[in-house]
């Protein structure tokens, strides 16, 4: 019997907290960036710098999340998946206290390493503990939880951070929210999070890179890995959304924390309806309606004349988000079973890239020409991955 065997038939309350507790880690890595989201202007303000210049921070930390993807395409084959789990959360760790303490927007950038980090290895190691413990039935139900957790640190998030800024800073909600849940995570992970490595007793003599070669040479592989950069970086919309909202109706905070709730609701509700539906409807088929259905309302909802007919579109936008998170990610998880977290991984990379993507068209977009020609480009990356995931993607389980 296998260890994710072993574990899934075990009755304890260890294993009734597997499930949520991946659901906090994801959870808690995200809330810096929910921060920087809702409070971009007021960081700005800060250091006295446009707002497309403050949404570099976003910049530093897809490429830093892009190196830790690679790293752990690699070493995902061979170390176990806990320890590159509770790295991930580290970093996270780090990187609210850095905030803290940085006193120019010099210093702002470097934490956003860690950020970008622990997205990068906690997301890859959560999906690959759900690969190796829950059987193909169920993975699609798990990973809904696990996009509702991303999309749940929006919806606590937000007004928690409204609040903790109306009182301090946004400097104080690095220390005083972010940093408790990520040492909570640590701390939760390393006593729930069962020991579990690769499925297979020969990874551990395949050669480094053997992963990385098999996916490259899977033409489905490849195309779904451009898929998620792509998704990714037309999701990126939601970075720059509130923003939007403040600057072109004059909304404040509060207001701008309702939009980052409702829109995150919806995403979660989304992700978690997905994962029920996948079996019935097909991972592929969900996939292609809502994929390309979030495009085309991201190249809309910045083109409308007033704030409830603008916000009620990038609300649904959100649904079909959260939705196409579910398909995709239960269909990356699926294309090489042998290698599962070096798909994951890699799949992180692509999705930094595709937050690195959206960032540089974001700062170049808004200073220059405003949020609309934002919106059209992140639309256009949308309406693309679409395309290659019609044409190309499959589904194995399908084949």
């Amino acid at each position: 019997m296998t260890a994710s065997q072993t574990f899934l038939s075990d009755k304890s309350l260890r294993k009734k907290l597997f499930l949520p507790i991946l659901g906090l880690a994801v959870f808690s890595v995200w809330l810096i960036t929910v921060s920087f989201q809702l409070l971009l202007i007021d960081i700005a303000q800060t250091f006295q710098v446009q707002v497309g210049t403050a949404s570099l921070v976003a910049a530093v930390g897809s490429i830093s999340g892009v190196a830790a993807g690679l790293l752990m395409s690699v070493f995902s084959v061979r170390f176990n998946h806990k320890i590159l789990l509770l790295i991930g959360l580290f970093c996270t760790s780090i990187a609210a206290v850095a905030f803290f303490f940085a006193p120019n927007f010099d210093l702002v950038l470097i934490p956003n390493i860690g950020v970008g980090a622990g997205i990068a290895i906690v997301t890859a190691m959560a999906y690959s503990l759900i690969a190796e413990t829950y059987p193909l039935e169920k993975r699609g139900r798990a990973i809904g939880w696990m996009v509702a957790s991303t999309a749940l640190a929006y919806v606590i998030g937000a007004p928690v951070i409204g609040i903790i800024d109306s009182i301090g800073s946004w400097r104080l909600v690095m220390i005083v929210l972010a940093l408790p849940f990520a040492l909570a995570s640590l701390a939760l992970s390393f006593f729930v999070v069962p020991k579990i490595s690769n499925q297979n007793p020969q990874a551990e003599k395949e050669p480094f890179f053997e992963g990385c070669k098999k996916a490259f040479s899977n033409k489905s592989a490849v195309a779904i890995l451009f898929v998620t950069m792509f998704s990714m970086a037309e999701g990126s919309i939601g970075f720059y959304a509130v923003s939007f909202f403040r600057q072109q109706f004059s909304i404040g905070i509060t207001a701008g924390s309702i939009v980052i709730v409702t829109g995150n609701i919806l995403a979660s509700v989304g992700g978690v309806i997905a994962g029920l539906l996948i079996n019935r409807v097909g991972r592929k088929r969900l996939g292609t309606v809502t994929c390309l259905t979030a495009a085309l309302l991201t190249l809309t909802f910045t083109l409308m004349p007033s704030f409830s007919l603008s916000w009620g579109l990038s609300a649904l936008r959100f649904w079909f988000s959260g939705m196409s998170s579910t398909a995709g990610g239960s269909l990356v998880i699926e294309q090489l079973p042998k290698f599962r977290a070096t798909m994951m991984s890699l799949n992180s990379v692509f999705m930094n890239f595709g937050m690195l993507l959206a960032s540089i068209s974001g700062v170049l977009a808004i200073d220059l020409y405003g949020y609309q020609s934002m919106a059209l480009i992140l639309g256009s990356f949308g309406i693309v991955g679409s395309i290659i995931w019609i044409s190309i993607v499959r589904d194995p389980c399908k084949a």
